[in-house]
């Protein structure tokens, strides 16, 4: 938010100084300035704004080459269910609804789904090479790690 006022605020010193010049005998010419130091404001605004949204690519230490059939990702998984559940378990206590072995964002990776005491629902996603957590995810989708 502060960036953003900053901006405004540099667009309101420019437009200033323009409007000073516009009083001069070169009017046009201030005006196409004037468009010009809008228009490079308004991009880089956007470029911020967007490079803010983006979420970080999380690596996995398992990342399978094209597109492995569901029957050979155990075989490339160097954790067990079991171990991966209760890496899950230790970081969202619960009960887990559903299990599944998958490639995601390129990742071989355990997901499970946990109802909390609370009655929410969080997925957890665990690495199935190291079983460190590649993410957590609210049932509402904005918690995100």
């Amino acid at each position: 938010m502060g960036y953003i006022y900053t901006t405004h605020f540099r667009i309101a010193i420019i437009t200033k100084k323009l409007s000073a010049l516009m009083k001069s005998s070169h009017p046009i010419l201030v005006s196409c300035i004037t468009l010009a130091a809008l228009g490079v404001s308004a991009c880089h605004l956007i470029k911020h704004e967007s490079a803010e949204k983006q979420e970080p690519t999380i690596t996995g230490s398992i990342r399978p080459e094209g597109h492995p059939k569901p029957a050979e990702l155990p075989g490339l998984a160097k954790i067990s269910l079991p171990y991966a559940m209760n890496a899950a378990l230790q970081l969202v206590p619960g009960n887990v609804v559903s299990a599944e072995l998958e490639v995601e964002d390129g990742n071989l990776q355990y997901s499970f789904d946990i109802v909390g005491a609370d009655k929410s629902i969080t997925e957890v996603e665990i690495d199935a090479g190291d079983g460190k957590v590649l993410a957590t995810e609210k049932e509402n989708g904005k918690d995100k790690d």
